[in-house]
């Protein structure tokens, strides 16, 4: 009786290992699907509105303009604005026909893993997200694919566990696992997405760790896998990393004022995130047409500086190969990205939240970095190296997850030298961040979300 049992639950272990696996490989497809287009879509952008590597406003302060050249430029921009109208009015619409497709796929997917959500159509749930995804990067907002692709890798998983009848106790680990490949697909970073499901969405429905992880690394290295496949260079292998010559005391003295720095930054950011999220959503209920004036500042952040639109691909690449080391002109940068960021996430468009994040955390550590180069203290040929710690740190001081930080940054630019400092800062930043009682912002979207559902007793669709 005992070694039928055994029989039985090994078949069972067996099964649910093939399930995440085969989620991994439908999800990883899905998903590098949709970055692919995104990728595509930027590569467009950028070659339509980028000229040996200068925007047309600064093409036209360098080199002057031809009466002829005006009316090209203006029926580009002219093009672009009534494109722009057209994206954004159809993901309007398709938001409003499909609620949960809105926003981050993070709140969805937890509260689909604790059961305070359902789907009436899933698969259609899945095709929003992927069309609204797209059109919401390519018409310029600041949005990242990893929301959509957890919410659709998610959703690959609960539609899995339920087709096959999969038993109630594992249906939350697939729908785990479909989760970890969206994570995997967007980054290729098949351990990091283990992590953050561990980190940001285990509830008292996902308490065996053991199976959690093991469910989400599978589905997760297969997913990475079929990454590698489609996008088999990294981009940020270019990245040069030269640690400043200095003593430890002195690095450790850098690198608690970063933490600090960096802790202070995350707080400000998160609650000017809410502020302007409850506020533009008045603003959004009163005026339908909302996204003329949002179509508008895209076309004008596009005309001045195009790489801060869009999915924000290569724009880490371009913190590091720009020479302007002018702190005026960083900050500015950083604040047209910050705004369009919030406002883009304020909108309920479908999109994610980290890559936006990981790009202005690696224009901090730019930041930083010609700050200690102005009083002598590094030099600035360090910039590679503070860029890739700010990346890590500004995620986990808004994001409050510590490990995937650590390990998210070093696994999607395969660069391993700042692993140390990155622990290091990025500790500092997580105890920093308790003091300052910041909350992680996907808590927070998760409890907005719910509390909307509340009040306009919205149903699943």
């Amino acid at each position: 009786m005992n070694s039928f049992i055994c029989k039985n639950k090994m078949r069972i272990t067996y099964k649910f290992y093939l399930a995440s696996i085969f989620i991994g490989i439908i999800g990883g497809f899905v998903c590098v699907a949709f970055r692919y287009l995104i990728y595509q879509s930027d590569n467009l952008r950028t070659s339509l509105f980028r000229t040996n590597g200068f925007s047309d406003f600064q093409r036209i302060i360098n080199n002057g303009i031809t009466m002829h050249e005006t009316f090209i430029v203006l029926g580009k921009y002219i093009a672009l604005l009534l494109i722009t109208i057209l994206f954004l009015n159809i993901i309007f619409r398709m938001v409003r026909m499909f609620p949960t497709t809105s926003g981050s796929g993070l709140p969805q997917t937890k509260a689909l893993l604790e059961r305070k959500m359902e789907y009436k159509s899933p698969f259609k749930n899945i095709i929003v997200k992927f069309l609204g995804g797209i059109l919401s990067i390519t018409s310029g907002l600041s949005f990242g694919r990893e929301g959509s692709s957890v919410q659709m890798g998610s959703l690959i998983g609960y539609i899995f566990g339920k087709s096959f009848k999969v038993e109630e106790e594992n249906k939350n680990y697939l729908i785990a696992a479909g989760a970890g490949a969206g994570i995997s697909a967007a980054f290729t970073a098949p351990l990091a997405s283990s992590i953050l499901i561990l980190e940001s969405l285990k509830n008292d429905n996902t308490d065996d760790i053991k199976k959690l992880t093991i469910s989400t690394l599978l589905s997760g290295l297969f997913a990475g896998i079929i990454a590698i496949l489609f996008f088999p260079s990294n981009i940020y292998s270019s990245i040069l990393i030269i640690k400043p010559e200095l003593e430890e005391y002195q690095m450790l003295m850098i690198y608690i004022s970063m933490a600090f720095i960096f802790s202070i930054l995350g707080k400000l950011f998160s609650n000017s995130f809410i502020f302007i999220k409850k506020h533009y959503e008045r603003f959004q209920n009163k005026y339908d047409r909302h996204y003329l004036w949002l179509a508008l500042l895209i076309i004008a952040i596009t005309f001045f500086y195009p790489s801060l639109v869009g999915g924000n691909q290569t724009f880490t690449i371009e913190i590091i190969e720009n020479d302007s080391y002018s702190l005026f002109s960083n900050l500015l940068i950083l604040m047209t990205l910050a705004i369009l960021t919030i406002i883009s996430n304020a909108t309920g468009f479908p999109g994610g939240l980290f890559i936006p994040l990981l790009s202005m955390g690696g224009l901090l550590g730019k930041i930083f970095c010609i700050t200690l180069a102005d009083f002598d203290i590094i030099s600035l040929s360090n910039t590679g190296y503070f860029v890739l710690i700010g990346m890590s740190v500004f995620f986990i001081s808004v994001v409050r997850t510590p490990l995937t930080g650590f390990i998210l940054i070093s696994e999607m630019t395969g660069n391993y030298d700042v692993l140390f400092p990155t622990l290091v800062v990025g500790i500092l930043t997580y105890i920093f961040t308790e003091i300052l009682n910041v909350r992680p912002l996907d808590n927070i979207l998760y409890d907005l979300m719910m509390q909307n559902r509340i009040n306009t007793g919205s149903s699943c669709s």
